[in-house]
């Protein structure tokens, strides 16, 4: 059985930096084998440092200005997903992650619904994301929910160094 659980930092805390952790190591795996980018060295900190400093931040997404979710399989924690107030009306879509052994089984697809009827109840009316170009699979599974590309937004967390490999995207609803 499946459950997308709503994140409480002292329940979930060290769930929460393991995906964290596996996600941004990840990425600059890929960063670096696809682009030479090593995101450590421009970071200045290792991603297990990244994740202890900004933990609590991306943790604080609670309703009605955002949510965070781990999903469970049985007894085992195999992604994340959460939404975020970025001003008034607007969302933005962080941190969908599922592990790769899960992937292909539909769990993305319905973090992704959820969050999007999240945002709806939270009163959007567009909802924001953005995604590395290597991301093939999420891009299908976001512009099957509706969303189109378009021009990077200011209040996006992107590095400057990842740029020109990162695309952004938006639903309106």
């Amino acid at each position: 059985m499946v459950e997308f659980i709503p994140t409480n930092l002292e329940l979930h805390k060290q769930h929460l930096i393991s995906l964290n952790e596996d996600y941004l190591t990840w990425i600059a795996s890929e960063m670096q084998e696809r682009y030479e980018i090593n995101m450590v060295l421009l970071m200045g900190k290792t991603v297990s440092k990244y994740v202890e400093n900004s933990i609590e931040d991306l943790s604080s997404y609670v309703p009605p200005t955002g949510i965070y979710y781990i999903i469970q399989k049985d007894s085992s924690i195999i992604g994340m997903g959460a939404l975020r107030t970025l001003k008034k009306s607007i969302g933005e879509i962080k941190r969908m992650y599922i592990k790769p052994n899960y992937r292909g089984n539909g769990y993305g697809k319905k973090i992704l619904e959820l969050l999007l009827e999240k945002g709806k109840e939270f009163g959007f009316s567009s909802i924001r994301l953005d995604t590395g170009e290597f991301m093939t699979a999420a891009h299908r599974v976001y512009r099957l929910a509706g969303f189109q590309e378009r021009e990077r937004y200011l209040e996006s967390e992107v590095p400057t160094f990842f740029l020109s490999h990162w695309l952004f995207m938006e639903k309106f609803f």
